[in-house]
């Protein structure tokens, strides 16, 4: 089944729902269809849009490199940059290129964005890559899943008292807390298999996006 949607030139595998191909001659029209459907920038309102470009124009001229023969930095430079960089910051400038330039915008588009539904429904363009509910990793919603790639503890991680030894919660501040979690895992057991904090997961399933309902630790 062949689905054309906003340039996107889409074709439907009925035995691996998700994955579709994009074909290079209508990829600059489908990156007009994205930024219709998903707003990269923030912007409600046309009013102030030159002033805003022309802040942000500043901000990335503040911070740019001026390149010569003696200072032209590698690419393990600038790798070891991005490792560095927070997060927030990352997602700040991608955005910001993606508005300006429109190769990047469509990089972006293909290393970010699919599209979802059934053969026969209307296709919606989503997020490729989601937060694991189960597991915690990140995965491609396009990969078709087997039954061994999601491990993970359905159980609760419980706090082992006399572990702490020499704990005083009066002075010390309580046991079970996210820091104590990581510190000291060896402290704690899984309610499903027994094991401590430091045990792999013990069922193995398919991965779940992440919601907000239950976070595990």
């Amino acid at each position: 089944m062949v689905v054309v949607i906003g340039g996107f030139e889409t074709r439907r595998d009925h035995q691996q729902l998700g994955t579709f191909t994009i074909s290079s001659t209508s990829m600059s029209a489908a990156t007009g269809a994205i930024d219709e459907i998903i707003d990269l920038t923030g912007d409600t309102t046309a009013s102030g849009s030159e002033d805003d470009e022309e802040e942000e124009q500043n901000d990335l001229e503040q911070g740019s490199f001026d390149e010569d023969e003696q200072t032209t930095p590698t690419l393990d430079q600038l790798n070891a940059a991005i490792s560095s960089a927070p997060v927030a910051r990352l997602q700040l400038i991608l955005i910001r290129l993606a508005k300006k330039n429109p190769a990047v915008r469509k990089a972006l588009t293909k290393e970010l964005l699919t599209i979802s539904g059934p053969p026969t429904a209307p296709v919606r363009v989503i997020p490729r890559w989601e937060i694991c509910e189960n597991c915690g990793n990140s995965y491609d919603v396009n990969v078709a899943e087997d039954n061994e790639d999601c491990v993970f503890h359905p159980g609760d991680l419980e706090v082992e008292d006399d572990k702490f030894v020499d704990w005083d919660e009066d002075c010390h501040g309580p046991m079970d807390t996210r820091s104590n979690r990581r510190e000291f895992p060896e402290n704690f057991t899984w309610s499903c298999c027994e094991g401590d904090g430091t045990a792999g997961g013990c069922v193995n399933g398919r991965h779940r996006p992440k919601s907000n309902k239950r976070q595990r630790f």
